[in-house]
């Protein structure tokens, strides 16, 4: 986002920040336990792991991994406050965003994790035991949630570009996300994000390091395949490019 932001901009930002306010409130959790606390610092660490999109001076990070894994293991209070407080911290103190950015983005992440836990609550019925729903194929809960976070993360971007570069939505989708590169990696991502949550169900806070390096990986696989759109003139794009 641009350093002066119009009307329009501040009225998406207040619309996404009491959107979000409504849903915490609705859900504030009522004790603070350890694994609280473990995944608010895992989501903070995925924060300081960013990539820059092309345009509109966005940036997507690797909490996406973290903050999934979370809506699967925690209360949805609980997950809700860890995320939000993790995108807070993560964007204010070590990204140095603007308030207006840090506040859209806390209260989208915020919106994002509710949809993806009450999603996997609903089509999980109730059961809590990642390891025994996956032995037993039961991948749609998984897929959904995922898809649901996913949907609402990127549609909160792409509003969020449209707006303040003054450009079409679909184009502000297409120059950020629009590449079966990204699709692949979100699917990784979020692929991590489930193994993160069976292994921290199984093994305990361990698990976190199985997919640290991964997540490097993806992340750094990102951010080079941006550097090389980035470097191509315009002329060399295709113009028929299919937007994933």
């Amino acid at each position: 986002m641009k350093s002066a932001y119009g009307p329009r901009t501040l009225l998406l930002v207040t619309a996404a920040a009491a959107a979000a306010a409504l849903t915490l409130v609705g859900n504030w959790p009522g004790e603070w336990p350890h694994a609280f606390w473990f995944w608010l610092a895992a989501c903070v660490a995925g924060e300081v792991m960013w990539v820059k999109l092309p345009i509109g001076g966005a940036t997507l990070s690797m909490a996406s991994c973290f903050n999934y894994a979370a809506l699967l293991v925690l209360p949805r209070g609980e997950a809700l406050v860890a995320t939000v407080l993790a995108t807070i911290l993560g964007e204010a103190l070590a990204l140095r965003k603007p308030p207006v950015r840090v506040i859209f983005n806390s209260s989208h992440t915020a919106l994002a994790v509710a949809a993806g836990s009450w999603v996997f609550g609903r089509l999980a019925g109730g059961s809590e035991n990642l390891v025994a729903l996956l032995a037993e194929m039961r991948l749609l809960p998984f897929l959904l949630s995922g898809l649901a976070y996913y949907a609402i993360n990127r549609a909160a971007v792409v509003l969020a570009v449209a707006t303040c570069e003054r450009m079409n939505p679909l184009e502000a989708w297409r120059r950020n996300f629009g590449t079966g590169y990204e699709a692949l990696s979100a699917g990784a991502i979020f692929s991590l994000g489930a193994l993160l949550a069976t292994h921290y169900q199984g093994i305990g806070m361990v698990g976190t390091l199985l997919v640290a390096l991964p997540l490097m990986l993806a992340c750094d696989g990102l951010r080079r395949f941006n550097r090389q759109s980035d470097s191509r003139p315009a002329d060399a794009e295709p113009r028929d490019r299919d937007a994933a």
